[in-house]
């Protein structure tokens, strides 16, 4: 799983309390563990994988990616759903809509 700069350092450092909006990108699946597309039931699986963290998933976007809100202490326990690809934070790619978290 790919994790940005500013995630890993939350990851490993975090602020009790603190809250921000990450961007999860879902990972594809693919025959025999190939790569392939991201289905909608893989999707699901990872929202309510999330949601049982605590964590709050605020949208889906385009390419299987969702936008989650959490606090710095939740990052450990997001980053152990299976089938994410990566964590970023919602500034880092251009599928948040707007400026997100200034980290």
């Amino acid at each position: 799983m790919y994790l940005s700069h500013p995630v890993r350092r939350m990851r490993e450092n975090p602020d009790e309390g603190e809250e921000l909006t990450v961007i999860v990108r879902v990972a594809a699946q693919g025959p025999d563990g190939g790569v392939g597309e991201v289905t909608d039931e893989a999707v699901e699986q990872v929202i309510e994988d999330i949601e049982d963290t605590g964590a709050t998933v605020e949208d889906s976007l385009r390419f299987g990616s969702l936008r989650v809100r959490l606090t710095q202490d939740q990052i450990e326990e997001v980053c152990k759903v299976s089938d994410i690809a990566s964590v970023e934070t919602n500034n880092t790619i251009g599928l948040g809509g707007d400026a997100g978290e200034d980290i």
